[in-house]
């Protein structure tokens, strides 16, 4: 395939290859740097301020655009009708509320002085990565804004699916975790919903906004690559390099949404903690669990599921496989020194970008060994299944499973979240522009109304997933307002908690923020009744040592960021994907 590709296909053959599967089209898109035959069709349409395909020159577009007004409006926005004024954006399902759409079109009219804006957005919602890449490549769907994953953004990015941006209209952009950014570019984020109650722009002395410093930095070029086009270590040679210097103020191509971590879903009243944290991802092979708390022995049986994403299901078997022949050579992981240069990842064992034969082979036949008594695949159902009692374990993302949870509630619902001490994903999913898009001022308007501080909060303690956002994130942690209080109710599972005071903060929840949550992280009140006092508050900085005394490297160090791996070893995904869901 990838052969062929590079000597010229025509779009009708490639179209008619990607029939068998949005895989292999995913696969076969992901690997191709630019060849002349793919260009042809890249190029068929191409816009009047691209100089190649996917490459703006924003000077191009304002002279497409028209002039802008006294309120910074490009004149064809005023002049257009409702289409003009509509974007079309791909979401991911349950990822926002709907009051953030609806609040989209009053930010405009305020800020802006434009009616009519609003965004289309409930008949485009997927569920996986392989379906929006699917839309975009077989179907002829054409969207204004998508929210990729990291991954698949490198693999629209080669294939030529997405635009640069234009850092000057994304000034909300240096909220994100990073360096602090200039006066002068503090100066230019302007929140449209302010008050004198929350925190300001969060500055440290390290230089960051942020307390873990270079540790958790979603800016810099060299530690996001998916992020820039600049990285010759994701795009050996970027697209229209004639053109511009591709630097920080030119590469930009994916603004951070939300983050989270890959892991595992359970019921609290059929698993004993200890017990499902000692197994990770092994509990899947069983057929059945006794607990030794209530003597209780429950049948798994139909009772397991995995996400339906081919991705993040190799990534539970190379963690699986690879834990086991570590230890087996008698090294336990907290003798590596962590490493993370493939294959062969110190603490991740295994990581989650191999592509050798032998390694898919294995990871293939550790998912086969106990699908018989697997329910199979589903990603929409990970915790509403959890909360009925369908399901008793499944592998999950961090924010669907707290969603079930809900910590900001009295429901106390038995359904939890860990990481797997064999290791897992850390994802961050994007907003991205395009190719098609011709409302790029518009476009890029939305997504910096979405990193509003207080719009972006707002996200995120509807969804519970992280929030890349540092002023979102002091946000809230400092107000009272996103916490919740209440008491465990009398007859609560464990009787030393029932009747006492409860207290959550999401910013200070380790399911959700990982090793990276607040530093005085607690997870339940004092002996007097009072939170954050007694000895059972727990810090992150305790959280990382408690993993280390069990053997287990912290969160994020075990959370691996998964990378297109380009168009053969996609394909050989694929093959080995098939065997394992049908």
């Amino acid at each position: 395939m990838a052969s062929a590709l590079l000597n010229g296909m025509s779009r009708r053959r490639f179209v008619k290859y990607a029939a068998i599967g949005g895989l292999a089209a995913w696969g076969a898109a992901s690997a191709l740097v630019y060849p002349s035959g793919w260009n042809k069709w890249l190029t068929y349409g191409q816009k009047p301020w691209e100089r190649a395909a996917g490459v703006v020159d924003y000077d191009l577009v304002a002279e497409y655009e028209g002039p802008m007004d006294q309120y910074g409006v490009p004149s064809i926005y005023r002049q257009g009708g409702s289409e003009r004024r509509t974007l079309n954006v791909a979401q991911w399902y349950d990822y926002w509320p709907g009051k953030t759409i609806t609040d989209f079109t009053l930010y405009m009219r305020d800020r802006f002085q434009l009616d009519g804006v609003q965004v289309r957005w409930t008949a485009n919602i997927y569920t996986s990565n392989e379906e929006l890449f699917t839309w975009v490549t077989q179907t002829g769907r054409k969207f204004d804004v998508m929210v990729p994953t990291n991954y698949t953004v490198e693999t629209m990015e080669k294939a030529g699916l997405v635009v640069n941006l234009n850092r000057d209209w994304l000034p909300n952009y240096a909220c994100i975790f990073g360096p602090v950014p200039t006066p002068g570019e503090l100066d230019l984020i302007n929140p449209w919903i302010s008050d004198a109650s929350e925190p300001t722009y969060p500055t440290f002395s390290n230089g960051y906004n942020t307390e873990a410093g270079t540790g958790f930095d979603f800016r810099t070029p060299s530690e996001n690559p998916y992020e820039y086009r600049m990285n010759r270590a994701a795009y050996p040679n970027p697209r229209g390099s004639e053109y511009f210097t591709w630097d920080e103020q030119n590469s930009l191509i994916a603004v951070p949404y939300q983050w989270g971590t890959t892991g595992i879903g359970f019921r609290t009243d059929v698993f004993r903690r200890a017990d499902i944290e000692d197994m990770g991802w092994e509990v899947f092979e069983l057929t059945s669990y006794r607990n030794p708390d209530t003597g209780r022995t429950y049948d798994l049986t139909n009772r397991k599921m995995m996400l339906d994403d081919m991705r993040e299901v190799f990534t539970a078997g190379h963690k699986t496989i690879g834990w086991r022949q570590q230890v087996a050579r008698g090294i336990p992981p907290t003798a590596i020194t962590y490493n993370s240069a493939a294959p062969y990842n110190g603490e991740f064992q295994w990581s989650s970008n191999e592509i050798e034969d032998a390694k898919l082979v294995e990871a293939s036949d550790w998912l086969l060994g106990w699908q018989e008594s697997s329910w199979g695949f589903n990603t929409p159902q990970q915790g509403p299944w959890l909360i009925s009692g369908e399901r008793f374990v499944d592998q999950a993302w961090s924010g669907d499973i707290m969603y079930a949870v809900r910590p900001n509630s009295s429901q106390f619902i038995p359904v939890d979240y860990f990481v797997p001490k064999q290791g897992g994903a850390r994802w961050i999913d994007n907003l991205v522009i395009h190719r098609e898009c011709e409302k790029l001022w518009l476009a890029h308007q939305f997504m910096n109304y979405i990193h509003d501080p207080v719009v972006q909060t707002d996200i995120s303690t509807w969804n519970l997933y992280a929030t890349p956002n540092a002023w979102s994130f002091q946000i809230l942690h400092k107000n009272p307002v996103y916490s919740y209080e209440g008491r465990y109710p009398n007859n609560y599972p464990d009787p030393a908690k029932a009747g006492q005071p409860y207290y959550w903060n999401p910013a200070e929840d380790y399911r959700i923020y990982s090793d990276f949550a607040a530093s005085h992280l607690i997870l339940d009140p004092g002996p007097d009744g009072q939170p954050g006092t007694g000895d059972d508050v727990v810090r992150s900085s305790d959280i990382a040592e408690q993993y280390t005394d069990l053997g287990r490297p912290p969160i994020l160090e075990r959370s691996e960021y998964q990378h297109d791996v380009g168009v053969k070893n996609t394909l050989r995904y694929f093959k080995y994907w098939r065997t394992v869901k049908f």
